[in-house]
């Protein structure tokens, strides 16, 4: 067996190691889906041996080496997590009972690292020591120990500290203090599997011996203190390879635990590697549960293309919490885990760090959108000065209608110009319900009649000849705004209104409403998620506010992640999906007015037929997202900078397919399009 694991090591470093872009990207490969993997070794050895043509013949990788993501999509049949499912622990439990001593695996079975890859916990030592290459230079050691050691004892098995002896030739006496970052870094980052909680829990409870066997090279005391840090009950007994030079691939790890209690016992292993844990488990005497690999199982669904860090971060804490077989999700709630918890979590960090770099006094969250970022934000920074706030696009172009002549007739007659609206709906909806009759008069036809693109120009026309008797008539709309904006925005200078997108009309109608119009003196800069795209009408209309910094975007623009801005097509429905994501199940505000002691009152427009079980199951996954990834991370700091390419990069795979995608996520819902 060790001359068979010396040949493979020396090819595996000819065509995999040797060049660092073949290496990760072949690895990465793999990683993706294992069991694939396991299953067409061909396919994964023909994929090498393209990189390696290309490489050395044309020096580059092979297209499909390059915009992996592009070419992965999300779970369509069903709820990703419905594909771990399986016994729950305590029905797993029974099926022990027979066994005198039930032995686990440690890493990925009873114990989670949040991150996609083992060796990318390197890159968070490397962060701690704010050493350039660590992450590198970690893994090569590790090579080299291993090598040694076969050649010397004939053993694989390492111990932390020949490794960083092997460490020292590059970093000299900082090695030591590397591999004691290492040591703290696991220990901040494992966390307990909850199924297997469950289950190590009811074994105890039965009376079960429970030992732990592990292939690893931290010694027995560091993962005591693992476990007990997660909340395990010490086992009977530890068995790591490192101290003992034996291994479970091999066998001989099996075979001292059945020496150390007893020949004549029975004994079963539960396992997440299906070579170590299952296969050389049944060889030698075990009964054996194979409990497949989360990170495994999960990562063929994650974007290959973030950035490393939060990349790994993301894909661990979506992996561990789908995958783990403890509960299934519906596709709502997945939604909002895998797609929005990321970039409503990078979103709300985005605001912080914009507003403590531009000296904002105060964070408003526009209704509707704004209310569950409002919410996480709170969560996030509790000493923050924030609050949500009643705007809307229907209440917007009503108060700006002075200035914006035209936006106000093209999103209240063009937009709804369908043939589905009667003039007199029409009218009553822009509220000039006291112009009614002049406004027939005008157009000298019945206000029954259909608004069609026909008739569309005629109504303009007939309000413009009305327009300072269309402006009075939201006069008292106007002193209630005035009255409300100043209750929000006093003692302010400067201040943020935050928004989904996408055009910024929302923030900039404030922004003139506050500066200008009411004279109330704060600025206001107003925050996107993202922008109009290549597919909109009016794409161009907020490009100077843009360039300018009054208007500044996260995810994408046209100067901003710009494959983003020439993909998102909201005659797709690209923008309704993103904003299903954040939506209240409140009503749109419809305008403000005045009650008779001068107090302000909001009125709002009918509630929208929006299911609000399924609006509150993609909120949740959001909310468990974001709860989850900041008890991981609460040490890291530097994982709450997420890119805004990165918090994109989940959408992009669902638009990926997005027919059978979204009819899962939204199989009846009637998207409202028009403005009133």
């Amino acid at each position: 067996m060790g001359a068979l694991k010396k040949i493979k090591d020396f090819f595996y470093n000819i065509l995999v190691r040797r060049v660092p872009e073949i290496q990760r990207y072949y690895e990465s490969y793999v990683d993706a889906d294992k069991e694939r993997h396991r299953k067409k070794r061909g396919q994964s050895w023909a994929l090498l041996l393209k990189c390696n043509f290309h490489y050395y013949f044309r020096r580059r990788l092979p297209e499909t080496a390059a915009g992996r993501t592009e070419a992965k999509r999300l779970h369509t049949g069903g709820s990703e997590s419905s594909l771990s499912l399986r016994e729950t622990p305590e029905q797993l439990a029974e099926k022990l009972r027979d066994y005198d001593v039930i032995s686990f695996d440690l890493f990925d079975t009873l114990v989670y690292r949040p991150v996609a890859r083992p060796a990318d916990l390197f890159y968070f030592v490397g962060a701690r020591l704010e050493y350039m290459g660590f992450h590198q230079l970690r893994v090569q050691a590790e090579r080299r120990a291993r090598n040694r050691k076969y050649r010397e004892q004939g053993t694989w098995e390492v111990t932390l500290q020949e490794i960083y002896q092997c460490l020292q030739d590059d970093m000299g006496a900082e090695a030591w203090t590397a591999m004691e970052a290492e040591l703290q870094t696991e220990l901040s980052l494992c966390f307990a599997n909850p199924y297997m909680k469950r289950l190590y829990t009811r074994l105890r409870e039965q009376g079960k011996t429970v030992i732990i066997i592990s292939d690893m090279y931290l010694p027995a005391k560091v993962l005591r203190n693992i476990l007990h840090n997660c909340g395990f009950v010490e086992p009977e007994q530890l068995l790591v390879s490192c101290e003992w030079g034996k291994s479970k691939h091999e066998g001989t790890l099996f075979q001292l635990a059945k020496e150390r209690l007893g020949t004549e016992k029975s004994f079963a292993h539960v396992g997440d590697n299906f070579g170590a844990d299952v296969d050389a488990a049944r060889k030698n005497g075990f009964f054996a549960v194979y409990y497949p690999n989360a990170q495994e199982k999960g990562l063929r669904f994650r974007p290959d293309t973030m950035s490393r860090m939060v990349g790994s971060a993301y894909a661990g804490t979506v992996n561990t919490w789908l995958h783990n077989g403890a509960s299934v999700y519906s596709p709502q709630y997945e939604y909002g885990y895998i797609v929005g918890g990321l970039l409503v979590l990078g979103y709300c960090t985005f605001i912080h760090r914009y507003a403590a770099a531009h000296q904002i006094d105060k964070i408003l969250f526009l209704a509707r959108d704004g209310k569950l970022l409002h919410e996480v934000y709170r969560r996030l920074y509790p000493e923050a000065r924030c609050e949500y706030v009643y705007w809307s696009r229907l209440a917007s172009v009503k108060l700006a209608a002075e200035r914006y002549k035209r936006t106000y007739f093209t999103r209240f007659v063009e937009h709804n110009s369908h043939g589905r609206m009667t003039l007199h709906e029409l009218v009553a909806g822009m509220e000039l319900e006291a112009l009614e009759e002049r406004l027939q008069q005008q157009l000298s036809s019945s206000m029954s009649e259909r608004l069609t693109p026909q008739n569309a120009g005629q109504v303009v026309q007939a309000l413009e000849k009305l327009w300072p008797e269309v402006l009075a008539c939201y006069e008292q709309q106007q002193q209630a705004a005035r009255q409300y904006w100043q209750g929000v925005l006093q003692g302010c200078r400067r201040a943020c209104a935050v928004d989904i997108g996408w055009a910024g009309s929302g923030a900039v109608f404030l922004r003139y409403l506050v500066q200008h119009k009411w004279q109330i003196p704060c600025e206001i800069i107003g925050l996107l998620a993202g922008t109009d795209t290549f597919y909109t009408a009016e794409a161009d209309e907020s490009v100077s506010f843009l360039q300018t910094e009054k208007l500044v975007p996260y995810l994408y623009s046209e100067g901003l992640n710009r494959e983003f801005w020439s993909t998102h097509n909201p005659g797709k429905r690209h923008n309704v999906y993103l904003e299903m994501l954040l939506t209240s199940r409140e009503p749109s505000l419809k305008g403000f007015a005045l009650d008779p002691d001068g107090s302000v009152r909001l009125d709002f427009c009918a509630p929208d037929p929006v299911d609000g079980q399924m609006v509150a199951e993609i909120q949740q996954g959001v909310l468990d997202f974001v709860e989850n990834y900041c008890r991981h991370f609460a040490a890291y700091p530097e994982l709450f900078t997420i890119p805004g390419h990165d918090a994109y990069l989940p959408f992009r795979l669902a638009l990926n397919s997005e027919k059978d995608y979204f009819k899962l996520v939204f199989p009846d819902l009637d998207f409202k399009e028009n403005i009133l």
